[in-house]
């Protein structure tokens, strides 16, 4: 029976093949090593990728949209992180530069941002595009070139930027975007999750709203397995406040407002829990029972009946900030 399976020529031995394959994996991690090292150690780098959250995160809040702009292989991370955004519950979507300029221009509504991908800094198509988008539209920049073109253009601009001998036409002639798209990939995907940890501080939330937005495949049936062997959580015992009134005469009411101001959340008798953005007051602190006779409570346990402790505990981050006696 003829062999039909295909075989190198005999020139490229397989230490060859190797050797091409390492080179390519070793340049991708240290790329990602010398991005960690940046946003650890630089502060303009980190102050204007703070600032682009925070323009990002407004533009959410006041109910804008994240439009994400890229050409060629940047078109295809945009693709990408839109895509992670909208399952995490941010709301974006892309937008072809050159599609813009032939009508799809009406995506942008007031109040969303302009988030454009480009590792040169100087896409010819994105320039072509910015004369044409309204100036009030915040514009945020992700490149391998801060300093650019597209860079002074922009509110923010978010750096990917990777040293000389780490650029594809060094390390094997040829400019074919490898080392400069998993910079610009992995910074995207950063800002992905930081914005939905901030959009949705509490981790069991945002695991519910990933899964009700990802249903299918592998992730889906993970995701409907943990919740069928989830065991109640505090939202399914949660009491809104209204419903306590009438447990506490007016002073003791003020003092439960007052204590729970600003704090995260409220265990009431060990079984109930209250959203701080549900109660209203000033912040003070209610003195009580020393620690050691109180059951902690976190926001994030699992609920359990057993804890029958006869005090309110104010309790934020793992720490109990407040107490009060019914």
């Amino acid at each position: 029976m003829a062999n039909n399976l295909l075989t190198p020529p005999g020139e490229t031995s397989p230490s060859v093949i190797m050797a091409s394959t390492l080179t390519m994996l070793k340049s991708q991690a240290l790329t990602l090593s010398h991005l960690s090292n940046l946003y650890t150690t630089d502060s303009p780098t980190q102050s204007s990728y703070i600032s682009a959250i925070q323009i990002m995160h407004n533009s959410l809040l006041s109910g804008g949209k994240i439009i994400l702009v890229g050409m060629g292989k940047s078109g295809k991370i945009a693709d990408k992180l839109c895509a992670t955004m909208n399952s995490l519950c941010i709301h974006a979507t892309t937008l072809h530069p050159c599609d813009a300029l032939h009508g799809d221009l009406g995506v942008v509504r007031p109040g969303d941002v302009l988030f454009m991908i480009t590792a040169s800094g100087a896409t010819p198509e994105i320039l072509q595009l910015l004369p044409h988008v309204p100036a009030s539209l915040p514009r945020i920049l992700l490149t391998c070139k801060p300093d650019s073109v597209i860079g002074r253009m922009s509110q923010a601009v978010v750096s990917a930027a990777i040293p000389h001998n780490l650029n594809e036409r060094e390390i094997y002639g040829v400019p074919a975007p490898t080392t400069t798209t998993t910079a610009c990939l992995a910074v995207g995907d950063a800002i992905c999750i930081t914005l939905a940890e901030i959009i949705t501080a509490e981790q069991e939330e945002r695991k519910q709203n990933f899964g009700r937005y990802h249903p299918g495949g592998a992730i889906g049936n993970t995701y409907k397995d943990e919740k069928a062997e989830a065991k109640p959580t505090y939202k399914d015992v949660m009491i809104l406040w209204t419903e306590q009134v009438g447990q506490a005469d007016e002073t003791d009411e003020l003092s439960i407002l007052r204590a729970a101001a600003g704090r995260r959340w409220v265990c009431v008798g060990g079984k109930r829990l209250l959203r701080s953005t549900e109660i209203a007051g000033r912040s003070s602190f209610v003195s009580g029972l020393p620690i050691a006779q109180m059951k902690r409570v976190e926001a994030r346990d699992v609920f359990d009946e057993s804890n029958t402790t006869d005090v309110l505990l104010v309790v934020r981050d793992h720490a109990i900030v407040g107490v009060y006696e019914p």
